[in-house]
């Protein structure tokens, strides 16, 4: 679609009700919250945005892109979006989202061709970025090319690519690139204060530690394998840990031992932090890890966590940036081009050395996958090509 065209469009379908907006006759207090509060309001600006009639005007845009963009899956569910950089198959992707411990079903990565493959290992993390590149089995794979040099303006429009021929979303450029500062991990239980063991008094709602399934009398007994021997000694262990990392936790419960997973959560306390996390959450769920990146810009695209990960590009179609966090009702993070090169060039190297050298760069890496076809395991650093029907 010719780009007048387009900005035509954009003005008519976005530009232009939101101005009416403005000059609408502002609501008495009671009306907002009562009629047409401020989740509701959200949605429907989300809604406007996400009709085909908008998202079809950039299906020219993401064109390239989505050819080397890849969806990552476990049990038949998306838990991430990704990139491919090496055509003989590394895609970048939120490290935080696909490097976890709760590994029982295969990670599958999707191409928007149709095609599926098992991935054999994580190869190599950047931690500081929460980017990580996974292996598959592939050959001549269409590679996503990144604008390190391309300067976005205040108020410019951007696309998240997806499979589907239009975009996962769209939305407007709205902070340039500043760093985030890392909160503290949060596990999420009040202990008890008697002396001894590290024992749950309460689990707190919607926490890492709800989630994972820890209860009430739970004794927490290791840590990725480090012993806990205080409620103390608990809660100086999670703070050398940072929100999104995965942890295996051993705790007793009754006489019985019990193994789980638990990724971290970001931490909260007081009322008014409760309060400003609530709103944050009315526009959807938030990244588990979105703080603590050292450069990111900013955009408004409505984006769910497992939508992290992929490329986002501007009206030209160039590839200016990678979704690494859904950071707010109204905002979400990207790794501006420039940084996510350099990151990639680092980890491709780290890459190359685990392949040739047979070394461990992560957890998952030594474990085989199961094929969704077979029962029978693959040997560490073996995939297997999963062909589908409607494969184009």
């Amino acid at each position: 679609m010719p780009r007048f065209r387009l900005n035509s469009l954009l003005f008519l379908l976005i530009v232009a009700p939101l101005s009416m907006a403005m000059f609408a006759p502002t609501p008495v207090i009671g009306q907002v919250f009562e009629s047409d509060g401020i989740a509701m309001r959200f949605m429907k600006r989300v809604h406007q945005r996400s009709s085909s009639e908008v998202l079809g005007a950039f299906d020219s845009v993401v064109r390239n892109t989505r050819r080397a963009t890849v969806e990552f899956k476990r049990g038949g569910e998306r838990i991430a979006m990704g990139g491919i950089v090496d055509p003989n198959g590394l895609i970048v992707t939120k490290a935080s989202l696909v490097n976890t411990y709760d590994n029982d079903a295969p990670l599958v990565a999707e191409l928007a061709n149709g095609d599926q493959y098992l991935t054999s290992e994580v190869a190599a993390i950047d931690k500081e970025n929460d980017l990580a590149l996974v292996r598959i089995d592939g050959k001549n794979l269409p590679v996503m090319e990144i604008a390190t040099t391309s300067k976005l303006s205040l108020g410019s429009l951007l696309a998240t690519a997806g499979l589907d021929e239009e975009p996962v979303a769209i939305g407007v450029y709205g902070l340039d690139p500043h760093k985030v500062d890392m909160k503290n991990a949060m596990l999420g239980v009040m202990l008890s204060r008697e002396p001894g063991p590290a024992t749950v008094d309460m689990v707190v709602e919607k926490s890492a530690a709800a989630n994972a399934g820890i209860l009430a009398q739970d004794v927490i007994v290791s840590l990725n394998d480090m012993v806990i021997d205080s409620g103390n000694h608990l809660i100086e262990t999670v703070r050398t840990f940072e929100p999104g990392d995965s942890l295996r936790v051993k705790l007793m419960r009754a006489d019985q031992e019990v193994l789980l997973s638990v990724v971290l959560g970001e931490w909260v306390a007081g009322p008014n932090q409760a309060r400003h996390e609530f709103q944050n959450h009315l526009g959807g769920e938030l990244s588990t890890r979105r703080s603590g990146f050292p450069s990111v810009f900013q955009h408004d695209s409505y984006l769910q966590p497992e939508q992290c990960g992929g490329p986002v590009v501007n009206l030209d179609g160039q590839v200016v940036g990678l979704n690494i966090a859904r950071a707010g009702r109204v905002a979400t993070y990207a790794i501006p081009g420039s940084v996510l090169s350099q990151s990639i060039s680092k980890m491709l190297s780290a890459a190359g050395a685990t392949k040739n050298q047979n070394i461990v760069q992560s957890r998952l890496s030594a474990k085989p996958v199961i094929s969704e076809n077979s029962d029978s395991a693959l040997a560490p650093g073996e995939t297997r090509w999963i062909p589908r029907e409607t494969s184009k």
